[in-house]
């Protein structure tokens, strides 16, 4: 062995070993993340809480079936809100990392991409409201809509459509993560358009009423007003303020797109649009470049994939545009959703051998971008991809600076909360 192949093999050595201690770091990290919102509870006034309290109490509403389920459960046996669904949360966090983590370990992936839009932000889970128990929805349905694209049962097409349709009841936004893709697949596959929207006609209707009812001011009073006999134990009702989603409901769609405006652009537009485009550059780069452990050699190399991820991580984060303009202004929660449905979907269409369509169009920009990254060899090295890691720039708006890093983040919780 020459001089140069054993440097070589030391500095692939160096980074297995780097890569390793940083995951172990990052487990810690999303273990204090789930702690954390155990520790500090949200509440009810908080979005975090009253996101799960908007129930059916003033009419059907949009995201109204869990807080009716929620309040229902309290009219059988009173209990605090906040714990139920802080446990809700945390299951589906902890269901949410096993799946992602047996993905991964299939491909062989570092772990370090399926943590970091997570570890980065360095929040609590209750920020994410309802975005784990979604994303393990997506999960099956993705499973399903693609065993059906495999043996052609339509058992398995009724089951998914049945859990598209339940998501977007639940949280309507998860629409243009599950139907864009799957609708296209469909049509790809029997080539009419018609059949197709009437295929995924109840997902659509599911999506046009929650548009339509969207909540008003008349509702806000009776939601809240329904919570009042089962949380004036737990606080001083009289100064508890109505929940800030519930309050959301009131809003006309002009004051909503003005409200996302404000708090993303209004201080500093161009600021805040180039760190949002810097964020997705480096997302996209982390997502596509994720390094492949092999344990027995205690080596890291380039992922193999890419072309294919690229085109997965590139469709979802184009049909999110609506969350990423006026609809949202949520970016920390917006991103990982786009980042984790295409790692989802890249597991099933390999999973069930399925050649996924996403447009002409998308696959040759996403061809040609990943030819950009391909032609400048820095890319390609596992040491930029762990300090990019380390310095990712994330937060749960925008704009995320330099010092929006899991460092920072780190030391700043340790410091708060632990010092």
């Amino acid at each position: 062995m020459n001089m140069t192949t054993r440097k070589m093999t030391s500095n692939i050595n160096q980074a297995y070993y780097a890569n390793k201690i940083l995951t172990i770091v990052f487990i810690a990290i999303i273990c204090f993340i789930a702690l954390y919102s155990f520790i500090y509870i949200p509440d009810y006034e908080s979005y975090q809480i009253s996101d799960w309290m908007i129930n059916y109490e003033g009419g059907f509403v949009r995201r109204g079936l869990m807080g009716q389920l929620l309040l229902s459960a309290n009219t059988i046996h009173t209990f605090d809100v906040r714990y139920a669904i802080l446990i809700i949360e945390l299951m589906s966090y902890i269901l949410f990392f096993y799946l992602l983590f047996r993905i991964f370990n299939k491909y062989k992936w570092s772990l370090l991409g399926a943590m970091y839009p997570i570890a980065c932000s360095t929040t609590s889970i209750a920020v994410y409201r309802r975005d784990f128990m979604m994303l393990c929805l997506c999960y099956f349905s993705y499973n399903y809509f693609f065993k059906y694209l495999s043996n052609n049962k339509s058992k398995f097409l009724l089951i998914s459509i049945i859990l598209i349709s339940i998501s977007i009841i639940i949280y309507e936004p998860v629409f243009f993560v599950l139907v864009p893709v799957l609708l296209m697949q469909y049509w790809n596959k029997e080539k009419n358009i018609l059949k197709s929207l009437c295929i995924f006609s109840i997902p659509l209707l599911c999506m046009m009423f929650s548009c339509i009812f969207r909540g008003n001011a008349e509702q806000v009073d009776d939601i809240w007003q329904s919570w009042i006999p089962y949380i004036s134990q737990y606080v001083d009702i009289d100064n508890e303020n109505v929940g800030l989603a519930i309050q959301f409901l009131g809003m006309t769609n002009k004051e909503v797109f003005a409200m996302h405006y404000d708090i993303t652009f209004a201080d500093n537009p161009l600021l805040a649009a180039t760190t949002l485009i810097i964020v997705f550059i480096l997302a996209y780069y982390l997502c596509t470049h994720i390094p492949i452990v092999d344990k027995y050699n205690k080596s890291i190399t380039p992922n193999k994939d890419k072309y294919e991820l690229s085109k997965f991580i590139c469709f979802q984060l184009l049909v999110q545009l609506p969350m990423f303009t006026l609809l949202s202004c949520d970016y920390g929660r917006t991103i990982p959703i786009s980042l984790y449905t295409a790692f989802f979907i890249f597991h099933f269409s390999k999973e069930y051998r399925i050649n996924l369509y996403v447009s002409n169009i998308i696959n040759k920009a996403s061809n040609y971008i990943m030819n950009y990254f391909n032609s400048h060899q820095i890319f390609g090295n596992v040491w930029v991809y762990i300090v990019v890691v380390i310095f990712f720039p994330f937060h749960t708006f925008v704009p995320s600076l330099l010092y929006d890093n899991v460092i920072i983040h780190s030391l700043e919780k340790i410091c708060k909360y632990i010092l």
